[in-house]
């Protein structure tokens, strides 16, 4: 008998803890055979559908001797991760452990602006530094001092039986002035499950140093990928380099502070700062189309060989002045008590990266703005990715995956990799997704019909008062949103009108979004792909109307061409991966927002004709995106106009 049809002929999970649904038995069987036949998973299945917890029971199920860790984006995925542990605790025993980087975790980190931007190494540094000090409280760390002083076994006691979240452990640890980090650390050989963040698995410095605490080689891990559809993004970033004009003044403060040897003839640091600072802003004029711009072959090293007067060869001596001197920076901010952060040291590494980065892998750019850039972006995840090859299983999941093929094909699984896409056990009724055919954002024809926008904003005005119900509205970018809030349409809406505006400080947002919460009928005037439209949760009422202004194509720059151009010369799809494939998720992404139970209810309405070419969507066109709305909540089972 197998693991569905266990389920489904009276027997039970020794560790699901809640009546499964039809869903969580499909879902626990493919994890069940990935993880026994050591193959790797793609998994689909909407939001709300308990993805989280039957991955969890399947894994413990099965893993062996194996360990689970378990990565997200997100505090708050984390937090759930640790609920349904306790949940599957009172069915089998099970320890977890939710660890969070230095940054977020070290309560010396929370009280220094400096230390809580430090990068992972320089963190580490900066803690094996005072932790060798530590011979009292007044000496090094006194969170570690505390530590030292703790009762092991009590501490571990309570871990066991409480399975803290990493804030609860943090909370818990300040009250007894006790480093919530290292005891975190020092439990990890001990757990069953690791909750961490992604930067934990794919930066291979941390990761190197996980493994080790978790007493664990890699082919022993089964590692868990929660939102996986943001995996390839953020792998790009983590393999990606840049360096900015505000990093390179700090070239000049520490030479300044630190000393100033040349670099080459007569060129000491300073003065190769101000060159370097000069090139990009130069850069930055020349190339920068709107966000940032493609740098031409060789225009970087060509500029700083004129301005150093020296040849390519010459690129070895200056990095290795660079990387000396920043050492010896790092070494006396070390010894001084300083985070062991050298802006020169940074910079011979970017310089080294740039110089021998592979073309066939890489775009060369320069950004734009008020702190001009250079970068060495990677279009390849699949190079960051390469580490889940050496797992003995790993599980994308994801409510918005796409095509789990082109997902596939990105990060370099295996053919044999196991897909599987699980349908909602919700009521089909409970949602509904409409589109009208007479509006659209795209640039060219707002840019020639000045009413447009007007238009635009009368759609939304119309939807919203004829449902009168908890709506947010997803814009496609920050200066249509401008433009309505000039035409008044806060105003319009005749109801409480909360705006994420651009560089909204985090306390603000969750600020409205709870008023938002409490407020129901008000409406949230958002972005798509801004905070709001995803991680965080709009149960009940609180949420029962979205309303789609565009698609949600992402943004043409030099970057986002480069990848089309980089995924057509690959597989002739780069437009599907580059483009389509993203405006799809987060398609279907926005209009899944309102649905989290079996008796949430709520509509999707999308202000856009070209929505037509999108039909995994399952969007339907209708004539009046009111009528639907004001149809939808009276109970009736349209408007009479619906055309498939």
């Amino acid at each position: 008998m197998d693991f569905e049809d266990k389920m489904t002929t009276g027997g039970s999970s020794t560790a699901f803890p809640y009546i499964p649904r039809r869903s969580q038995i499909r879902i626990m069987k493919a994890v069940f055979e990935a993880a026994t036949q050591k193959r790797h998973l793609i998994l689909e299945s909407p939001t709300g559908s308990g993805k989280t917890v039957s991955v969890l029971s399947a894994l413990l199920e099965s893993r062996g001797d194996r360990k689970i860790l378990y990565l997200t984006r997100t505090n708050s995925q984390q937090k759930q991760v640790m609920k349904e542990l306790r949940m599957i605790s009172g069915r089998m025993p099970v320890f977890g452990i939710a660890v969070q980087g230095r940054n977020n975790s070290c309560l010396l980190a929370r009280e220094d602006e400096e230390m809580s931007s430090g990068t992972p190494e320089e963190l580490s540094s900066y803690c094996s530094f005072l932790k060798e000090r530590t011979k009292s409280e007044n000496e090094g760390c006194s969170y570690y001092y505390g530590l030292m002083k703790s009762d092991p076994v009590s501490m571990e006691g309570w871990m066991r039986r409480r399975l803290p979240d990493a804030e609860e452990l943090a909370a818990e640890c300040t009250g007894m002035h006790i480093c919530p980090y290292e005891l975190s650390k020092s439990m990890l050989s001990e757990a069953d499950v690791v909750t961490a963040p992604y930067i934990y698995f794919f930066d291979p410095f941390i990761r190197r140093r996980l493994l080790e605490w978790m007493g664990v080689p890699i082919e022993r891990v089964i590692v868990v990928l929660d939102e996986a559809h943001n995996l390839p993004d953020y792998l790009r970033e983590i393999e990606s380099v840049k360096y900015s004009v505000r990093a390179a003044k700090g070239m000049s403060r520490e030479a300044e502070e630190y000393g100033d040897p040349e670099v080459t003839a007569g060129m000491g640091i300073t003065d190769l700062s101000e060159t370097v600072q000069s090139i990009m802003v130069r850069m930055a004029s020349d190339f920068v189309l709107d966000d940032d711009g493609l740098v031409p072959e060789m225009e970087f090293e060509t500029s700083m060989m004129e301005e150093l007067k020296i040849s390519s060869r010459g690129f070895a001596t200056v990095i290795g002045v660079l990387t000396t001197q920043g050492e010896f920076v790092r070494d006396m901010k070390l010894k001084n008590g300083r985070l062991p952060r050298s802006y020169i040291r940074s910079f011979g590494d970017f310089l080294r990266f740039w110089i021998d980065t592979e073309p066939q892998h890489y775009v060369k750019l320069v950004n734009g703005g008020e702190n001009p850039s250079l970068e060495a972006y990677c279009m390849d995840p699949s190079l960051a990715a390469l580490p889940l090859l050496d797992t003995f299983s790993s599980i994308h999941m994801s409510g918005t995956m796409g095509s789990l093929d082109d997902y596939r094909t990105l990060l370099g699984l295996p053919e044999e990799t196991i897909a599987v896409s699980v349908p909602s056990d919700f009521p089909p009724e409970n949602r509904r997704i409409v589109y009208v055919d007479d509006v659209t954002t795209r640039y060219e024809t707002i840019s020639r019909d000045a009413g447009m926008i007007a238009s635009i904003s009368g759609r939304i005005v119309d939807i919203c008062s004829a449902a009168k119900r908890s709506s947010i509205v997803f814009l496609p970018s920050y200066n249509l949103l401008e433009s309505l809030l000039s035409l008044g349409i806060e105003r319009r809406l005749g109801t409480t009108v909360l705006v994420e505006r651009k560089g909204m400080g985090q306390s603000e947002l969750m600020e409205s979004v709870e008023k938002f919460k409490s407020r129901r009928g008000s409406v949230f005037l958002s972005v798509m792909g801004g905070r709001i439209s995803e991680g965080l949760d709009f149960p009940d009422e609180t949420l029962e109307m979205v309303v789609i202004v565009g698609i949600p194509y992402p943004k043409p720059t030099a970057k986002q061409r480069a990848l089309v151009n980089y995924y057509d010369i690959l597989y002739r799809k780069g437009w599907d991966f580059a483009v389509r494939n993203p405006a799809v998720r987060r398609l279907i992404q926005a209009s899944g927002r309102m649905i989290r139970s079996e008796t949430d209810r709520g509509i999707a309405v999308v202000l856009d004709k070209r929505l037509a070419n999108f039909r995994e969507v399952g969007a339907e066109r209708v004539d009046s995106a009111a009528e639907a709305v004001r149809s939808f909540f009276s109970g009736g089972g349209g408007d009479g106009r619906i055309n498939k």
